[in-house]
């Protein structure tokens, strides 16, 4: 029993030290490059191992998914250590890069090296090819493009660090330090996420110009960090985005004629995100709001916080209009949206003015959110109120008095009524009626009605001897400078009317003309009957 024991101690100890022995076997890679040209090229490396070993090494194709390719070839892919001769080999590797293959800017292509060894466990060694630069071209025509301003305009960040949703402004200078005009200068830019490798707004294209030698242009380009971007609000991370910005033109003479030119700068930028964060979004409310009606204000509201929240809610406020409203929001998970709506019925005697509507976010606990800037989560909106306010409100009629014939004037009554609560002063003005009337005379142009009371006005229209058929003009009631009514008439126009014996030639003064030709004509009727007989005599 002892010597089956002592056997299988001795076998223990023999497999111990042969996982030892195999455990302490290393291969290990070595090369003085560590970043490829972006052209084809060699490199060399050196393989060497503690342990008389065959290795087996490999370098795998690299695609930039378009199907342009990057092959390696090792000057050898097995090699055999013999630690009593020499520990170690050199190897080169030689690399040709592909016609048209892209290296996407912002994009890491890498190369890697694998040992797989006879004895020791396997190893590999990684080598990244260079980065591209932002210009696709070389500057032969000396532009130069600098980021000289940095600023949040909206939200809770500020230059240079961001919050979800805030506004940024980046201010670009571009100059021409060149001998020659450049035309055609496309300015583009870009946000870059350097923790997903994805650009958060992709890059596009921002203004269009020529450029004389040395002139410069400055833009101001403006993004917000909101659900716009490309780039989804969930896969944002606190950490470092990056502003690129590029102009490329055409060199318009000298030795670089035709040729793309191109300079680009950048921008760092380090975005915040806070554990407990509420915040409004995409707020809107009507551009003009009449007193009596109902204005519709609505939004999204955002977790931007790293913790889920529960029990939400929101309060709008303005003491004027007399509004103190509470909005259950509820639960929202990190980086999660909900919107809202809310109906204000203004009053019918509110004044014409801009009045400021408070939005106040709350937790659970009854306090306003805030971030670490002590910065709470309140909104302000405003509220433009003009138009159909009890300070100056009436109703128009109006009808035909008299006339209504091509050529003959024209008198329209038109009774107006304060429908308003308090006493009015109006002034009043005929329209649009200069397509069939010449002139309009008002026996009033200005009224003072107490609430309810009417008045009539007439208008009498000079028409035109052409005028016929369906005409319009439109009557406008005018009240501390602003139009409280335009009201449109609308008038028949017919044909003069022209009778012997009836109608207007026997009308008015006429009938007395007409009188004085009658007797004249039966006088002369008479004087040649008489003539008549006497010749027969």
């Amino acid at each position: 029993m002892k010597t089956k024991t002592l056997n299988l101690l001795f076998a223990s100890v023999f497999a111990l030290v042969f996982l030892i022995g195999f455990a302490s076997a290393t291969i290990t890679l070595t090369s003085p490059v560590s970043t490829l040209s972006q052209t084809s090229g060699s490199f060399d490396f050196t393989v060497s191992s503690n342990e008389n070993e065959t290795i087996d090494l490999t370098i795998p194709s690299v695609s930039d998914g378009s199907g342009h390719t990057i092959i390696f070839s090792l000057s050898s892919d097995q090699i055999t250590i013999d630690t009593s001769v020499e520990d170690s080999v050199l190897i080169t590797v030689d690399y040709v890069v592909e016609n048209g293959f892209n290296f996407e800017f912002g994009e890491t292509y890498t190369a890697t090296l694998s040992a797989a060894g006879s004895v020791s466990n396997d190893t590999s060694k990684t080598f990244n090819f260079g980065t591209s630069d932002f210009c696709e071209f070389s500057n032969q025509g000396n532009l130069k493009v600098t980021v000289k301003d940095v600023q949040v305009t909206k939200g809770f960040g500020e230059d240079n660090e961001w919050s979800a949703f805030d506004t940024v402004e980046v201010e670009v200078e571009v100059r021409n330090s060149g001998s020659e005009d450049i035309e055609n200068v496309v300015i583009e830019w870009g946000l870059y996420n350097t923790n997903s490798k994805e650009w958060t707004i992709e890059v596009d294209e921002e203004d269009e110009l020529d450029i004389d030698e040395g002139d410069k242009e400055t833009f101001t380009i403006t993004f917000t960090l909101d659900d716009s971007m490309d780039e989804n609000l969930e896969d944002l991370s606190e950490g470092t985005y990056v502003f690129y910005v590029r102009a490329t033109g055409e060199i318009a003479d000298g030795t670089y004629e035709g040729e793309s030119t191109c300079a680009s700068d950048s921008e760092e930028g380090e975005l915040i995100l806070e554990k407990n964060f509420v915040v409004l979004a995409n707020l809107k409310t009507p551009e003009v709001s009449q007193c009596g009606s109902e204005a519709h204000i609505s939004g999204d509201i955002w977790n931007i916080g790293s913790k889920d929240q529960s029990d939400i809610y929101l309060k709008i406020s303005n003491k004027e209009l007399g509004i103190d409203e509470r909005i259950e929001v509820g639960d929202l998970d990190s980086f999660e949206s909900t919107d809202f709506d809310f109906i204000i019925k203004l009053p019918e005697d509110a004044q014409e003015k801009s009045y400021y509507l408070t939005l106040t976010l709350y937790d659970e606990d009854d306090n306003i959110y805030e971030n670490g800037d002590d910065q709470e989560s309140k909104a302000t909106l405003t509220l433009n109120v003009q138009g159909n306010c009890a300070v100056a409100k009436a109703s128009v009629t109006a009808v035909l008095e008299s006339g209504g014939q091509a050529g003959r004037d024209m008198v329209v009554k038109a009774v107006i009524t304060n429908t308003g609560k308090k006493t009015a002063y109006y002034s009043l003005n005929a329209a649009g009626y200069t397509g069939w009337a010449s002139s309009v005379a008002l026996d009033k142009t200005a009224l003072t009605l107490n609430a309810g009371q009417s008045a009539e006005v007439l208008l009498t229209f000079k028409v035109d001897k052409e005028a016929l058929g369906t005409n319009l003009f439109t009557l406008e009631v005018i009240s501390e400078n602003k139009v409280v009514v335009s009201q449109p008439v609308q008038v028949e126009i017919t044909k003069k009317k022209w009778s012997l014996f009836g109608g207007n030639l026997f009308s008015g003064d006429n009938k007395y003309i007409w009188g004085i030709g009658v007797l004249n004509l039966v006088l002369i009727v008479l004087i040649i009957v008489i003539a008549v007989r006497i010749a027969r005599k």
